[in-house]
């Protein structure tokens, strides 16, 4: 039986008939109401739902697949890790539920598959309570055999789960790289200090040895001044103009 059958078998096509002049309500007001005694007890499907399974890196792996050349940039994100190629993976949701050990139930009535259904021409317009009623109807005539809505909110609820941990799990992984990104920060830190600290005191070392040299230099000049007078009056008695330079600087020529 298909939905327009059971909406029909339901009545829900006249949900958006007028109250009755009498005050009793309308075929579609009861049909609206008909699924509230099953509605199912949201605390106890809680209760019995299995606590979620941690999360499988190994299915995590198999399921990644690298992007093909141009696809687009959804269809993996990913995060470098520092100092190496390895790389964070951003599965989609699939491979998510996956390595959740989340899978479709045999009845194949997942959370999405009855989100597909609510969409679907023949329920889209009508009221929330509709909606319900109509699909609890049919899920209950399901030629498979019955399906209780409660099992699909269990469904729904384990996926939402299952994301939250492998948000939380992804958060854990974030915080490791940045921890080692800090670590291998302070160790580049610590490199670059030391050689900068070394390469300062190369630099003052050099300084120091060319103002040491200046200033033996300048020493070096003077007594070179000096010994030149020397040679100077060594020669005067014996020439007009003395040849021998006593007050020269390096590059300005002789002088006498």
């Amino acid at each position: 039986m298909g939905l327009r059958e059971v909406l029909s078998k339901l009545k829900l096509v006249e949900v958006g008939e007028p109250v009755a002049a009498s005050g009793a309500p309308s075929r579609a007001a009861a049909g609206s109401n008909a699924g509230r005694g099953d509605e199912p007890d949201i605390a106890e499907l809680l209760r019995t739902l299995p606590p979620p399974k941690p999360i499988d890196e190994s299915l995590l792996a198999r399921s990644h697949r690298p992007p093909a050349a141009g696809a687009p940039a959804s269809a993996a994100a990913r995060l470098p890790a520092p100092g190496a190629t390895a790389e964070l993976d951003l599965p989609d949701f699939p491979a998510v539920y996956r390595a959740a050990g989340i899978g479709d139930p045999p009845h194949g009535f997942t959370a999405f598959k009855v989100l597909e259904m609510l969409q679907s021409p023949g329920l889209a317009e009508l009221p929330p309570q509709a909606k319900a009623s109509a699909l609890a109807g049919f899920l209950k005539m399901n030629p498979g055999g019955p399906v209780a809505i409660g099992e699909v909110i269990q469904d729904a609820v384990r996926r939402d789960q299952a994301l939250d941990r492998f948000e939380q799990f992804l958060h854990a992984k974030l915080a490791e790289r940045q921890a080692a990104a800090e670590r291998a920060n302070s160790a580049l830190q610590a490199e670059i200090d030391a050689l900068t600290e070394r390469h300062r005191t190369q630099m003052t070392a050099n300084t120091r040895a060319v103002t040491e040299l200046t200033a033996r230099l300048s020493e070096w000049s003077a007594a070179k001044r000096t010994e030149e007078r020397k040679l100077q009056a060594a020669v005067a008695p014996f020439v007009e103009g003395n040849p021998i330079t006593t007050d020269s600087e390096p590059g300005s020529g002789r002088s006498s």
